[in-house]
C-alpha cells in the first residue's frame, strides 16, 4: 500500500516542485497571470504544456503560439469567445488581468 502511494506521489510532487521553479523565475505581472490561469483556465487547459484536462482544449502554451497577441486580448475583452463552445464559463476580465495573462503567455512563447 505505502509502495502504491509513494508510485503516484512521487511525480506529483516532481510536477509542483518544477512548477513552482517556474513560476519564481516569471515577472510580477506573468506570474499573477500564470495564477489567474491556474485559478480560473486550469480545469480544462493545460496551463503550461502537457495534457489538458479537458482532451478539446490545447495548451495555454500551445494557444499562445496558434494565436497573434491582438486576436488574444481582444478576446480576452470580450470574455473569451475565440475557439470555445457555450459550455465555456463567460468570464468578464479586468484590465489588470488580461495585461497579467497575456505577460504570462508572452513567457510561454519564449521559452520555444
Amino acid at each position: 500500500m505505502l509502495k502504491r502511494l509513494l508510485i503516484i506521489a512521487t511525480p506529483l510532487i516532481v510536477v509542483a516542485c518544477t512548477t513552482d521553479r517556474e513560476a519564481n523565475n516569471l515577472s510580477e505581472s506573468a506570474a499573477e497571470g500564470r495564477a489567474f490561469a491556474q485559478a480560473n483556465c486550469g480545469s480544462c487547459h493545460a496551463v503550461d504544456d502537457g495534457v489538458s484536462p479537458n482532451p478539446n482544449a490545447p495548451s495555454l502554451r500551445r494557444a499562445a503560439h496558434q494565436l497573434p497577441d491582438w486576436m488574444i486580448a481582444g478576446s480576452f475583452e470580450r470574455g473569451v469567445q475565440v475557439g470555445h463552445t457555450t459550455k465555456m464559463p463567460v468570464f468578464v476580465f479586468e484590465d489588470e488581468d488580461i495585461a497579467n495573462l497575456l505577460a504570462y503567455l508572452e513567457t510561454l512563447k519564449e521559452k520555444d
